[in-house]
């Protein structure tokens, strides 16, 4: 990130929880209960559907503007040599920051300020989502005008003059963003975890170990990988233990629920980016263990959105990013 902020890596997009109708219908039991029934417990309560369109309306906002935005300051500060004192007006390649659009706004503006009214009250996730939203419109004109300047190559023509005077309010903007958008994303990651092991609990004790029980325990076992190997400093035993837990629930579910129709392809691909990312964990502890260095093509690529080394932070959240994606379309 650039040299005056101090962005923390964003894991990656947040997965959806069930909607708030309650889902997808199961598809047929791996492990059935004893009825063959639809058990009137499977059916969300009242309460579960509303924590669930909160928490969809705030991951829905998220995951929509987070990395943009994130790969907004990126785009503007790359090329300033010193990002505190601003553009000096020599610089031969020019970048302004992203324009956040009018259409990716809505999904942060109306929807955030109904779920922030919205039962049930989460008072720390609520007033997290309320600062997230305000840096946003704050950072919104801003973002335009600078966005419109550079993009118009008008520094041509005052020789960086309104660059200069743009640089103050929109770095503080910038900033003020981050904050808020790294207390979100930890409140946001909380609450999710916390209703999704909730629902896996109620998901066995309905109708048991669903291909959706299969597909909501797997990605929790991803995202506590996640969660723990984002630095190199990680406890490499407890990261085997979370591997190893992870290969677990992923054999037992090709196991039970991989030849099951409807939804066998979708299935398929979701385990083929399961796969990938279980082979990107045993990668990236290896490094790690080993103490592996990185070429210096690697290390040119560490910050690469496509292309990081294998082993690396970077390469395993591209990867989780993917079974994200799988996930959701299941």
């Amino acid at each position: 990130m650039s040299r005056a902020l101090s962005v923390a890596a964003l894991a990656a997009s947040l997965s959806i929880v069930l909607a708030a109708c309650g889902g997808k219908a199961p598809a047929t039991t791996g492990d059935a209960g004893p009825s063959s029934t639809p058990d009137a417990s499977a059916a969300p309560s009242d309460a579960q559907q509303q924590l669930t369109a909160k928490l969809n309306a705030y991951i829905g906002c998220f995951n929509t503007l987070d990395s943009k935005t994130h790969g907004s300051i990126e785009s503007y500060t790359r090329w300033i040599k010193d990002v505190e004192a601003g553009p000096s007006g020599r610089e031969t390649q020019v970048y302004g920051p992203f324009e956040i659009s009018d259409y990716d706004m809505k999904q942060c503006d109306g929807p955030v300020t109904e779920a922030m009214a919205a039962k049930p009250a989460l008072a720390e996730l609520d007033a997290a989502a309320g600062h997230y939203q305000q840096a946003l419109k704050a950072l919104v004109p801003l973002s335009k005008d600078a966005h419109d300047y550079y993009d118009r190559q008008d520094y041509e023509d005052d020789q960086f003059a309104k660059g200069k005077q743009l640089h103050a309010p929109l770095m503080a903007a910038f900033k003020e963003f981050v904050t808020a958008s790294e207390t979100f994303n930890a409140e946001l990651e909380r609450q999710n975890d916390a209703a999704q092991r909730e629902q896996l609990k109620v998901l066995e004790q309905a109708e048991g170990r669903t291909r959706e029980y299969y597909r909501l325990a797997m990605m929790l076992e991803a995202k506590a990988i996640m969660d723990l190997m984002s630095e190199d400093d990680f406890d490499q035993a407890k990261a085997r233990e979370r591997l190893d837990a992870f290969n677990r629930i992923s054999d037992e579910a090709h196991a039970k629920v991989a030849d099951q129709e409807p939804g066998k392809l979708d299935w398929n691909s979701f385990e083929r980016e399961a796969e990938n990312f279980r082979r990107e964990g045993k990668e990236r502890l290896q490094r790690v263990s080993e103490k592996k260095p990185y070429s210096d093509f690697e290390r040119r690529m560490l910050d690469s959105p496509s292309m990081a080394p294998r082993g690396s932070a970077n390469k395993l959240m591209q990867e989780y990013n993917s079974l994200v994606f799988q996930s959701n379309r299941q």
